[in-house]
């Protein structure tokens, strides 16, 4: 497991990389190699909830989905505006800027949404699976710019599922039950982030303070534009940005399942006040009709479990500011305990979504 110490600045997080080539072995797997990586993975993910990983994709690959993205952002209003992502917690086109926060504060961004490329014959079996919102997107991108994005996600998914098979190793449990058929709802987002001044616009902000709320969260960043920050040790501390490596961060779901032993890491997007800032980010999903797990055991007064997002009301009213440099939260109700005892995490997920739904604007 390498380090990033060396030369980082005092403020940045020191998060370990993990390699997980030993997974991708044909036979006989080296049996030592597997016991080290599941060490990594239980390592990084009990004190950090996060960790990178080398990416799969060589930087020729990472520079073309980041032209990619930029092709997108660079089209006209008119034509983005046309495939608006619609409350109800469908998430699939395009969000404008400041049409979705998870607090009060103005979101200084605009993102693409899609997922998987569901063939239009088939009849959804629930409310988060269908077809994704191209529109006419490929008559001003082309259609390879279709089929780079559609790869890139099937790429992300088999990553996120070899990662399953880790965790699998380093937690002793069977985990792959919970994710067959997660990835026909799990998301791909294109970020864009706009500079700006908190001493001009105190409101604005990247991406307000959140925990994920699903299994994991794999995050690309081709360039070396830092933004992503960790709130640990009582601090928010820079993610480097880390050309030709991948930061995965463990979801709500994930921290659940194993009683918060696995952190899932409350994180925020800021601006250094010049730089534009792209990302490209993966949420991979459990099963649609999985339920929320050992909730009703776990979510003691005390309990951190209680901070998750997942938890909270992520509407216009919630504050996710600091006091005493550690960010406001909420206690759930008895209201929001039975929702998740009863609920699917399909249901539950599209009600999250509609709570962070703005508007186009």
């Amino acid at each position: 497991m390498e380090s990033l110490g060396s030369s980082l600045e005092p403020n940045f997080i020191d998060l370990p990389v993990v390699n997980v080539s030993p997974l991708l072995f044909v036979g006989q797997p080296d049996s030592y190699l597997l016991s080290e990586l599941a060490a990594q993975i239980h390592s990084a993910c009990t004190q950090y909830g996060a960790f990178y990983i080398t990416s799969f994709f060589d930087r020729e690959a990472e520079l073309n989905i980041l032209k990619r993205a930029r092709e997108f952002f660079n089209l006209s209003d008119s034509i983005k505006c046309s495939i608006p992502v619609k409350s109800g917690g469908f998430t699939r086109g395009y969000i404008g800027v400041g049409a979705e926060s998870g607090s009060y504060r103005f979101e200084f961004k605009e993102a693409f949404s899609y997922g998987y490329e569901w063939d239009p014959l088939m009849i959804p079996s629930n409310p988060l699976e269908g077809p994704n919102e191209w529109g006419k997107l490929e008559e001003s991108l082309g259609t390879e710019w279709r089929k780079s994005l559609n790869k890139f996600f099937s790429e992300m998914v088999s990553l996120a599922e070899l990662l399953v098979k880790g965790l699998e190793l380093a937690l002793q449990i069977e985990l792959q039950k919970y994710c067959v058929g997660g990835e026909n709802i799990s998301l791909m987002r294109f970020f864009r982030y706009f500079p700006y001044s908190n001493e001009s616009k105190p409101e604005f902000i990247g991406s307000s303070p959140h925990t994920d709320w699903g299994f994991l969260t794999l995050l690309l960043q081709p360039d070396k534009i830092t933004g992503l920050q960790l709130f640990y040790d009582n601090e928010w501390r820079d993610v480097p940005s880390k050309p030709g490596h991948i930061v995965v961060n463990c979801g709500d779901y994930l921290s659940l399942l194993t009683r918060g032993l696995y952190k899932s890491p409350l994180h925020r997007v800021i601006s250094d006040g010049i730089n534009e800032r792209y990302s490209m980010v993966f949420f991979y999903y459990p099963k649609y009709d999985s339920h929320i797990p050992f909730v009703q055991n776990t979510l003691s007064d005390d309990s951190e479990l209680r901070d998750l997002s997942i938890f909270q009301n992520q509407t216009l009213t919630m504050d996710g500011d600091q006091v005493a440099n550690k960010p406001i939260r909420q206690t759930p109700n008895a209201d929001t305990m039975c929702d998740l005892g009863s609920k699917s995490f399909g249901d539950y997920i599209a009600h999250k979504w509609d709570q962070v739904f703005r508007k186009n604007v």
